[in-house]
């Protein structure tokens, strides 16, 4: 309920300031994966989300999980997500608030050609606290993604992921983005994007500047190294 109530605040308040959504946000990204064996992996991310280029801090995370590969193209990740919301560019309420997700991912991945195709289903169990009360929702969420190589160092992709509530209303939103992406070395990769979020009010064109490490402590790895 209170959750409902700060969403169709926010929603009333942009219906009223559409030229401001007019504006173009963007997100910081600095993510990890490390890989622990043949079959675990375990990743970290943080994001710094901005209303507007470099203004108006939007909403903070930070996420950790761990990844079990089952068999080539299928495995299964758990992990956590804080959040910490504020959305006080719109007025001068809500106040800022914490948010506490507990996400269960399935992700499915081929190749067609040179293309990548991954999938990803993930349930996402949160907790939002306003004022030191708890409101408990729920997520479903679907995105596919193609990424195709354009040189040995480069590869484009675009993406597609649409939210929905297992609850009212169903649709939360939907996410339609792209992007290129730079390998650097075998360690590191950088990534600038576009996404367009689309939700039941007003809709938010966002840049995406993303720089991604790949850790391998495998044995196989250090077998290779010796």
């Amino acid at each position: 309920m209170m959750y409902a109530l700060i969403l169709g605040m926010i929603i009333n308040t942009a219906s009223a300031q559409n030229s401001e959504f007019d504006k173009i946000g963007s997100w910081y990204i600095l993510s990890s994966n490390s890989k622990l064996s043949e079959n675990w992996s375990v990743q970290a991310q943080t994001q710094i989300r901005f209303f507007e280029l470099a203004s108006e801090i939007q909403q903070f995370k930070i996420r950790t999980g761990a990844t079990y590969n089952i068999m080539e193209g299928l495995s299964i990740g758990l992990g956590y997500a804080y959040f910490r919301n504020d959305f006080s560019y719109l007025a001068e309420n809500p106040a800022p608030f914490d948010e506490h997700r507990i996400v269960e991912d399935i992700y499915l991945s081929q190749k067609m050609g040179k293309a990548k195709i991954n999938h990803r289903a993930r349930l996402e169990n949160r907790f939002i606290i306003v004022d030191g009360d708890t409101d408990t929702r729920h997520w479903f969420r679907y995105m596919v993604k193609v990424s195709h190589p354009i040189s040995a160092k480069f590869t484009a992709d675009i993406y597609n992921e649409i939210w929905l509530n297992l609850q009212e209303p169903i649709f939360a939103q939907n996410w339609l983005g792209t992007g290129v992406s730079y390998k650097v070395n075998e360690l590191l990769k950088a990534r600038v994007g576009y996404q367009r979020i689309h939700l039941s009010g007003p809709d938010y064109d966002r840049l995406i500047f993303e720089l991604n490490f790949s850790l391998d402590f495998s044995e196989k790895k250090n077998e290779n190294v010796k």
